[in-house]
């Protein structure tokens, strides 16, 4: 019952994720060295973002890119329904909610064990989620100014998030973004 009340919390949250009402300092697009090997492809989510879109970029520059069909909230790019694009109040691109297909570069997608995420990134931040909530535990890793949330039920990754690490840790503390 737990996994079922967390999960419609998270998705109504991934989905609602378009804009958030207060927007902490967003670095400039700073370059980021990845100590593991990095795959390239068109469904890989890496930290400076996925395919031509990067996070830190303005939504006027991702205008053209962005799926106008879709009403509500929810921000996604053209051809790629599995993200769901999180804007700050200053308009840049600060998160990524994303499904499989897509992937960070070490494979890790809803979907995937919690175990294999560890393995993955073996450094991960281990978050509780407060006792009594319907709100999944999580996995923050953190690479520089940018990371990764994966939001799982203790088995499987529910929710993977990527973006800059100071939203995605307010993201799993106070669950903003909703619109």
């Amino acid at each position: 019952m737990r996994g079922a009340f967390a999960l419609a919390t998270v998705m109504m949250l991934g989905g609602a994720c378009a804009q958030t009402a207060q927007s902490p300092a967003v670095p400039e697009q700073a370059p980021v060295v990845s100590a593991t090997p990095v795959v390239q492809g068109p469904d890989i989510v890496h930290l400076q973002g996925v395919r031509d879109v990067r996070f830190g970029a303005k939504r006027a520059d991702l205008e053209h890119r962005l799926d106008k069909a879709r009403t509500g909230c929810s921000t996604q790019v053209t051809g790629m329904p599995q993200g769901n694009l999180v804007f700050a109040a200053d308009d840049r691109l600060v998160m990524m909610w994303f499904d499989a297909p897509l992937r960070t570069p070490e494979g890790v997608h809803t979907g995937s064990t919690v175990q294999e995420a560890r393995a993955a990134y073996p450094k991960a931040q281990v978050l509780t989620a407060p006792a009594g909530s319907h709100r999944f535990d999580g996995l923050l890793v953190t690479e520089g100014d940018r990371g990764y949330l994966f939001l799982h039920d203790g088995t499987t990754v529910q929710k993977a998030v990527a973006g800059y690490g100071e939203y995605l840790t307010r993201l799993f503390n106070t669950g903003f973004g909703a619109c």
